[in-house]
C-alpha cells in the first residue's frame, strides 16, 4: 500500500456512517446541504476530501482558510455552476453566512448539492432556511475498534494501541499525536488532551524543528517568505498540512503551542510576534487578503478577531432591511431614543431606505438593526436635518481625506432588548460593519455617533475616538482596512516603525538607518505626506526641484532609481504609475 493509501485509510477508519450520509446528497429526494460539524481534530476535512474525490469530475473544494471573506472572493473560489460544492473550514467564512444563505446558494442550480466542514453545529437561522433539506452529521470519537486500526495502522503493536486509546478515547488527532509520541518516548505515560499530547511530542524534536513551530505557531499559515530558516523542517510533522497557501499548522497544536510559549517565555513570544510583524507588514502591499488575514491573525483585540473571524454560532440573520421592515425598526428606536431621534431615522429610512440592515431572528422577527453607508450617498436635506451630520461633516472639512478615499457614515445601531450594550444579535450587526469595510472599496474613515460609556470604552481600543456634536470617528489610514490592523497588531510589540528624519537625512526603517541625500529625502518626504495617492511627475517637478528647474524630467527618475536601490526589499513599496507619476505605499 503506497503513502497516498495509507494515509486515505486511516482517515477515513470508522467514518463509514458518516461517508454514506454524505452520499444521500445525490440520492432521490435527499437534501441539498449537508453540514458536518465537530470539534477541532475529528477529520472533518478528510471526509469531505474523501467525499469529493468519488465526484472528481464534478466536485468544487473552497477552503474557507484560504480565500478573502467577501462575495468577490468566494466566486473566484468557487468558479460557475459547480455539481458538487464542498466549503472546508467554514467557520472562518461567517462573514458570508447571510450572503451565501439568501443570494448565493439559491442562485446555484437545480443540480448543485452543497457539502460544508464546520467546527460548530448549525445555528438556527439555517434550519429555518434549509429545513428538511439540511442533513447535519455530527463527528464524535471514533469506536474502540476503529480506533486501534488506526493506532496499528500508524505502527503501534494491538497492545500499545489498546493502551493508548484509554487515554484519548478515539479522538482522530489525539490517535496520531499519540502513536507519534509513544514512537519518540515508548515509556512515557499518555496524557487525556490534545495539547497536553502536542506537549509531549515537542518534547522529541530537535532544536531548530522546534524553534521554527514556535515562529510558526503565531502565524495563520506558513509560507517560505513568511519562514525561510524553518519551512523545510516543518513538512513532515504530522500536524502540519500542505494548501495552496502554504502550511498549515492544524489549529488545536497551533493553539497549544502559541499559549505555551506566551506563558512560559512571554518576552521571546512577543519577540516572535514582532518578526512576523516585520514579515507580514513588508507583504501586505501585495499579499492581497492573505496578508491581511494573516494579519489580523496577530492581532490580539478580541473585538477585531471576532469580527473578522467570528467564533459565535450564527443564530441572526443579518441582511437588507425589506420596505415591511420600517415599523419594527421605528419601535426598536422608539424603545431606547424616543422623540427626536425617531424622527430622524424615519428621515434616514425615507432619504435612503438601503443603508438599513436588520438582525432577524429564526422566526423572521427583526430584533437589531444598523444604519450604515457611504457618506457621499446621504441628501443635502438630511444631512441639514440631523445635527450629527453636521458634526461629521464640520469634522471632515478641517480634517479632509485624500480623493479616492472613502468615509462611511454608521449612523445608528440598535438591539430590541439591549440598546447599544453588548448582545449576540448587536455582536452581529458590529460584525456587519467590518464586512462593509471589506467590500467597499478604499475605506479611510468611519463616522458614528457615540454609543454610551460602555460601547465608547469597547471601541476606542479599535481607534474610534469622540469628536465635537456627540459623534466619533475611526480613521483607518491612507491604507485603509490593512494599515488600520497593522497598527492594532504592533501596538504592544514594540517594533521599529518607519520614520524619516529630515534634518539628519536618514530614513528608519525596520531597525536600520539609510543615509539620504538632499534631493532623496526631499522626493520622499513628498511622497510621504501624499501615501497612496498617485503623484505626477509634474508636480514633483514643480513642488521639489522647483519652478526654475530646466534640467528636464529624467532628474525624477534617476531620484527614484536612487531611493529604490536604498529601500532594498522594500522599493516594491515605490510604484511607479505609467503615463502619470508615482505612488509610495507605506513602508
Amino acid at each position: 500500500m503506497n503513502l497516498g493509501a495509507l494515509l486515505a485509510r486511516r482517515a477515513l477508519l470508522g467514518r463509514d456512517a458518516e461517508l454514506a450520509a454524505l452520499r444521500t446528497l445525490h440520492a432521490p429526494g435527499g437534501p441539498l446541504v449537508a453540514v458536518v460539524h465537530g470539534v477541532a481534530g475529528t477529520g472533518k476535512s478528510a471526509l469531505l476530501r474523501a467525499f469529493a474525490a468519488e465526484h472528481a469530475a464534478g466536485a468544487t473544494v473552497v477552503d474557507g482558510r484560504a480565500i478573502e471573506p467577501t462575495p468577490q472572493g468566494f466566486l473566484a473560489a468557487a468558479g460557475e455552476d459547480p455539481g458538487l460544492l464542498v466549503i472546508d473550514t467554514f467557520e472562518r467564512l461567517r462573514l458570508l453566512d447571510d450572503w451565501l444563505r439568501h443570494t448565493y446558494f439559491p442562485s446555484l442550480p437545480a443540480y448543485t448539492r452543497i457539502a460544508i466542514a464546520t467546527r460548530d453545529k448549525p445555528g438556527a437561522v439555517w434550519r429555518a432556511t434549509f429545513g428538511e433539506y439540511l442533513q447535519v452529521i455530527a463527528l464524535g470519537p471514533l469506536a474502540p475498534a476503529d480506533a486501534h486500526a488506526v493506532l496499528e495502522l500508524c505502527g503501534l503493536d494491538p497492545q500499545e494501541a489498546a493502551e493508548v486509546n484509554r487515554f484519548v478515547h478515539g479522538h482522530p488527532l489525539s490517535l496520531q499525536l499519540a502513536a507519534s509520541a509513544r514512537r519518540e518516548h515508548p515509556d512515557a505515560v499518555i496524557p487525556t488532551v490534545t495539547q497536553e499530547l502536542a506537549a509531549l511530542y515537542l518534547d522529541g524534536l530537535d532544536a531548530p524543528t522546534r524553534a521554527a513551530l514556535d515562529h510558526a505557531c503565531v502565524l495563520r499559515r506558513v509560507t517560505r517568505s513568511l519562514l525561510p530558516d524553518g519551512y523545510d523542517l516543518l513538512q513532515d510533522l504530522p500536524f502540519v498540512e500542505l494548501t495552496p497557501e502554504g502550511l498549515v499548522i492544524h489549529d488545536a497544536v497551533r493553539e497549544a503551542v502559541s499559549a505555551l510559549l506566551k506563558a512560559t517565555d512571554p518576552v521571546r513570544h512577543r519577540a516572535v510576534r514582532a518578526a512576523a510583524w516585520q514579515r507580514i507588514r513588508a507583504e501586505m502591499p501585495y499579499g492581497g487578503w492573505a496578508s491581511v488575514a494573516d494579519m489580523i491573525a496577530l492581532v490580539e483585540e478580541p473585538l477585531v478577531r471576532e469580527a473578522f473571524f467570528p467564533t459565535a454560532i450564527q443564530h441572526y440573520a443579518v441582511e437588507a432591511a425589506r420596505p415591511s421592515d420600517r415599523d419594527a425598526i421605528l419601535a426598536i428606536v422608539a424603545r431606547h431614543h424616543p422623540g427626536v431621534t425617531t424622527a430622524l431615522i424615519a428621515d434616514w429610512w425615507d432619504a435612503v431606505p438601503e443603508a438599513f440592515r436588520v438582525a432577524r431572528s429564526p422566526r423572521g422577527i427583526v430584533v437589531a438593526f444598523t444604519v450604515q453607508c457611504d457618506l457621499k450617498v446621504v441628501p443635502q436635506g438630511l444631512f441639514m436635518r440631523d445635527p450629527l451630520c453636521q458634526a461629521w461633516r464640520e469634522h471632515l472639512r478641517a480634517h479632509p481625506v485624500p480623493k479616492g478615499q472613502r468615509v462611511l457614515a454608521a449612523r445608528l445601531a440598535l438591539a430590541h432588548g439591549t440598546g447599544s450594550a453588548p448582545s449576540p444579535c448587536f455582536s452581529a450587526l458590529l460584525r456587519d460593519v467590518e464586512r462593509a469595510s471589506l467590500q467597499t472599496g478604499l475605506v479611510r474613515r468611519i463616522y458614528s455617533a457615540q454609543g454610551g460609556e460602555a460601547l465608547d470604552a469597547q471601541l476606542e481600543p479599535l481607534g474610534y475616538l469622540p469628536i465635537p456634536g456627540g459623534a466619533t470617528v475611526c480613521d483607518l489610514g491612507p491604507e485603509s482596512v490593512p494599515g488600520w490592523l497593522s497598527e492594532l497588531a504592533a501596538r504592544d510589540l514594540h517594533v521599529a516603525r518607519t520614520a524619516l528624519d529630515a534634518d539628519a537625512r536618514e530614513l528608519t526603517l525596520e531597525g536600520r538607518t539609510i543615509a539620504l541625500t538632499k534631493l532623496e529625502c526631499a522626493v520622499l518626504r513628498y511622497l510621504q505626506d501624499r501615501e497612496g495617492q498617485v503623484v505626477p511627475r509634474a508636480a514633483l517637478l514643480r513642488d521639489v526641484w522647483g519652478y526654475e528647474w530646466d534640467g528636464g524630467a529624467n532628474a525624477v527618475d534617476v531620484a527614484i532609481s536612487g531611493l529604490r536601490r536604498k529601500l532594498d526589499e522594500r522599493a516594491r513599496a515605490l510604484e511607479t504609475v505609467r503615463g502619470v507619476g508615482f505612488r509610495l505605499n507605506s513602508l
